[in-house]
């Protein structure tokens, strides 16, 4: 399927079309998606939805093609990797809700963005960090509750009001247990 079929189909939220093709071609969409992380800020909640729901898929995506995605998003979150990464640290949030196998290597380093200094992140990042741990819900409290300490003091004194806002919604969803 040429880029442009995807492309449409995409722009269209046809998240069943997108991921019929995936049937066929799951690496073609899951590059495809990976770009629209680096797009506009109104692709990314789809994207990272439709990654979700691809790399979710067991009979699609190897578990060690699921983690190679996984590193390679980590890596967009390192400052020497020179990436904007703007949707990354939701989409392994919703790639860790999809495959909860790897919340075990992957949690602790994504929390750890907002417990290391050397890691931290700030504005748009941390926020998406934030949101990644609230859709990952109630298990963060278990493996990483310093980040949930971060999150509840984000949710009442942060200076951003979308982090506080953010914050505030991801600990519904970590408390919810």
């Amino acid at each position: 399927m040429a880029r442009g079929a995807l492309a449409d189909l995409f722009e269209r939220d046809d998240l069943a079309g997108l991921y019929e093709v995936a049937q066929r071609s799951p690496a073609k969409v899951i590059r495809f998606l990976v770009g629209r992380l680096y797009g506009s800020a109104e692709g990314r909640s789809p994207a990272v939805r439709a990654l979700g729901q691809v790399v979710g898929d067991q009979s699609l995506v190897t578990e060690d093609r699921a983690v190679d995605q996984l590193r390679r998003f980590m890596w967009a979150l390192n400052d020497e990797s020179g990436a904007v990464p703007y949707g990354v640290p939701e989409a392994i949030g919703e790639v860790l809700v999809q495959r909860p196998e790897l919340q075990d290597a992957f949690l602790p380093p994504l929390c750890s963005m907002l417990t290391v200094a050397e890691m931290a992140q700030t504005g748009r990042i941390e926020r998406g960090v934030v949101w990644a741990l609230g859709r990952v819900g109630p298990v963060v409290a278990t493996c990483c509750p310093e980040a949930v300490a971060v999150i509840e003091q984000a949710a009442t004194d942060h200076a951003d009001e979308q982090t506080r806002l953010t914050a505030q919604a991801a600990l519904q969803v970590i408390n919810a247990r």
